[in-house]
Formats: C-alpha cells, sequence, structure tokens
C-alpha cells in the first residue's frame, strides 16, 4: 500500500497512540531535556509529535508526503509552522542541531546503506537519536507496507555500531500476554523487554 493511500485510510487518535507508544515517548522524555527540542523525521499523523508538545518540548517534524503535513495541521492546530517537507536522505533537511531527532516505523523500509547513511546524517543533526523499529520477535510478520523488514535487534545493533555510532538497546511491547505483565516489566527499559520486546528501541549519541 503506498503511504500516501496509508495517511488517507487510517488514523490513529492520541488516546491510541498515547497507549501504543507509551514506552517509546517515556524513552524520549527520558533522554531529553524537559522543554528540549525534538524533531521528528518522518512524522506521519503527527500524533507523537502532538503528546510530546502536550508535555512542554519544542517539537517540529518533516514527511515526505504533504498529505501527511495537510492532515496533521487539520488537526493538530498548534503543530502549523513546525512541519515541512523533507527528505531523511538529504542533510539539508535538518536544518538547526536540536537535542533529539526521534523516528518510528522508518528505518525498517529502507536498504542497509541507506540506513547507514541516516544515521550519519542525523547523530550530526542531534545530541542524540530515539528510533524504534519492528524486529522479528513479533506474532505478526505481515508486511506493514512499503518493503517492511522484521530484522533482529542484533542486526541492528550491528548496523550501529558499524556506523561508529554508541547506542543503548531497549524494547517494548511483548506479543504473548503483555496485558498479563506487571508495569515494572512493561518498562521500555526492563531487561523482559530488552530481551522479548516486539519492537526494539535505541537511544544513539550524536557525533
Amino acid at each position: 500500500m503506498a503511504w500516501d493511500n496509508w495517511l488517507n485510510e487510517k488514523r490513529f487518535t492520541l488516546f491510541r497512540t498515547a497507549i501504543l507508544q507509551e514506552q517509546f515517548i517515556e524513552c524520549i522524555t527520558d533522554h531529553t531535556p524537559a522543554g528540549g527540542t525534538i524533531m521528528e523525521a518522518g512524522f506521519g499523523f503527527g500524533t507523537t509529535l502532538e503528546l510530546l508538545r502536550d508535555l512542554g518540548y519544542e517539537v517540529s517534524g518533516f514527511d515526505l508526503e504533504s498529505t501527511a503535513i495537510k492532515n496533521c495541521q487539520e488537526h493538530y492546530k498548534h503543530l502549523q509552522g513546525n512541519l515541512f517537507i523533507g527528505d531523511i536522505l538529504n542533510s539539508k533537511t535538518y536544518g538547526q542541531k536540536v537535542d533529539t531527532i526521534i523516528h518510528q516505523g522508518v528505518l525498517e523500509h529502507f536498504e542497509d546503506e541507506e540506513i547507514l547513511k541516516i544515521l550519519d546524517i542525523q547523530s550530526k543533526a542531534a545530541n542524540r537519536i530515539v528510533f524504534d523499529v519492528p524486529n522479528n520477535l513479533r506474532q505478526n510478520l505481515d508486511d506493514e507496507g512499503d518493503r517492511t523488514r522484521f530484522e533482529s535487534p542484533q542486526f541492528w545493533e550491528d548496523t550501529i555500531s558499524s556506523a561508529g555510532l554508541q547506542f543503548a538497546r531497549y524494547g517494548r511491547t511483548y506479543d504473548y500476554g503483555n496485558e498479563l505483565l506487571p508495569q515494572a516489566l512493561k518498562r521500555y527499559d526492563s531487561d523482559l523487554m530488552k530481551r522479548v520486546g516486539r519492537s526494539s528501541i535505541f537511544v544513539v549519541e550524536g557525533k
């Protein structure tokens, strides 16, 4: 399914995003100074940006699709003026250095060489990168559209290491009974989530 069509056919509400992305958002806020600057690369529906804005962060974001900007600005008026069209592979897209660059559901759609290029560009454009990618530990491995890659956590560790970057790996959401787990084990930084989470979260230090 083309990304532009997906943007028009599906929509994540703030409520749903706050639940689904709780661990990812906690990781972002734990690694970004209060009131700091956050840029999202490929913001999609803009729900994560809006939640972070509501938490007091100075947010901005870019997407390759003009549809994303139109839809986001219609739903989240406070984000108007902070969104723009940009190419994740173009260093000129990023502008002034920010505290944190974030993205989710993005890198798994690129080839190895492109991933390395993105990490290199972003490590120079931010003090840190926080990103979330689906991995091969999840129950459903159906293609999420546009060549989704369900790589192992080790693949991502090796890729980031080959880029010469320092990082920490975390995880989120256990596909085989997440609702039965105590809150402490659901945290993104618990050893359990790192080992069995259906998505891997990485915090990569900038250059």
